[in-house]
């Protein structure tokens, strides 16, 4: 079941949204570009002193620039020589970003707290969208939509004419808080399926065109309280509970609550849970990986999978893991990575692998060292 939105009337709400923000090239004066001293690398610089300050790592654009994002601190743009930081004095709709993605015109839509801007390469513009939705995650699909992924209202997908509004008020005896999907990663497989992620307890969507279908952990998953959310019958509600325990399973996924998605070279969807490890689902089954394979971490927060097919997984507490498929290689801060929280990570041009952490930390690896490109805050 969707809802369409007619996006005509939409617009005249968008002319005068945002603070009007259709802005000329942003002169040189007010962008602020963050240039290396003399005989050192760059460092990307917090500027307006948030106190939320986690580096996500988000696109490779097609001319080889990398786009991070810090919440509060709106986007960075890094070219190889220097980090130019853009905020709302640009033009950014809001200095509060949920995801950078390019589209096939090669423009950069940015999802923010406030609806999507588009950056042309001189100007933000207003995306026609409602400036009410806090934007999580974005893609366009291999037709052209525009799909994103949203705080408490679901999925929507934008077509260049309407908006159409998917798992809006898709509840379950699980969810937590707003019962409406939070949605925290979009991929869309090799067959053209999109999958959905949902960090409030709605496992995993997935939608082929036609319908959608719900991937769930197992009904013993939530009996043994797997979840850490023992269910109150009387009232519906949860009990928080610490215990943690990892269990493999076959037909139902590991987890409920995902925080990002992979697709591997064979065509296996690849889940970073909150706390059950890795999961991947082969169309048919679903194999958990965790501390009984020698990844001991509380959950992963993202999945990436190299050249050589190998995989790196970031995690919340015990920084990075090199996955060969057979066994496990931990790197963290005594390796010279900034920081063990890591929430991302993304390959250059290069083949350079950047980790975005709390605390604003930064780093890259070249396959030997690890290079801090931030102010750590610990």
């Amino acid at each position: 079941m969707k809802k369409s939105i007619y996006c005509l009337p939409l617009l005249l709400i968008f002319i005068t949204s945002c603070n009007g923000q259709v802005k000329t090239k942003p002169s040189q004066a007010n962008i602020n570009k963050q240039v290396p001293i003399k005989g050192d690398h760059p460092k990307i610089i917090r500027t307006l002193g948030a106190d939320y300050e986690n580096v996500n790592c988000q696109l490779l654009d097609k001319e080889g620039n990398i786009w991070f994002s810090i919440s509060g601190e709106g986007v960075y743009r890094y070219d190889g020589k220097s980090f130019t930081n853009f905020t709302t004095k640009n033009g950014l709709c809001n200095n509060n970003v949920g995801s950078i993605i390019q589209d096939k015109a090669g423009n950069i839509l940015i999802g923010t707290k406030n609806g999507i801007c588009k950056y042309d390469g001189n100007k933000f513009t207003k995306y026609p969208v409602p400036e009410a939705l806090n934007i999580t995650c974005m893609l366009e699909d291999k037709d052209g939509n525009l799909w994103f992924g949203t705080k408490g209202n679901g999925i929507y997908r934008y077509n260049g004419k309407t908006l159409d509004n998917f798992l809006n008020n898709k509840d379950h005896n699980f969810n937590l808080g707003n019962t409406n999907q939070l949605i925290l990663d979009i991929l869309q497989d090799k067959n053209g399926n999109l999958w959905f992620s949902s960090w409030n307890g709605g496992g995993v969507w997935r939608y082929d065109g036609k319908d959608f279908k719900n991937f769930l952990p197992s009904a013993d998953y939530y009996k043994a309280n797997q979840d850490k959310r023992k269910l109150n019958k009387a009232n519906s509600t949860f009990e928080i509970n610490q215990i943690t325990t990892y269990s493999k399973v076959q037909d139902h996924i590991s987890d409920d609550m995902i925080f990002s998605m992979m697709e591997d070279h064979l065509g296996n969807i690849w889940f970073a849970t909150r706390d059950h490890g890795l999961c991947y689902y082969n169309g048919k089954t679903f194999t958990n990986i965790g501390r009984n394979e020698g990844f001991v971490s509380r959950g992963a927060t993202a999945i990436l999978q190299d050249g050589k097919n190998n995989f790196w997984i970031t995690t919340f507490d015990t920084g990075v893991w090199y996955y060969d498929g057979k066994s496990f290689k931990n790197y963290t801060e005594n390796d010279g990575l900034v920081s063990n929280a890591v929430m991302s990570v993304l390959k250059d041009k290069n083949g350079n692998l950047w980790f975005g952490t709390k605390n604003f930390g930064l780093s890259s690896y070249d396959g030997k060292t690890f290079k801090t490109y931030s102010q750590n805050n610990k």
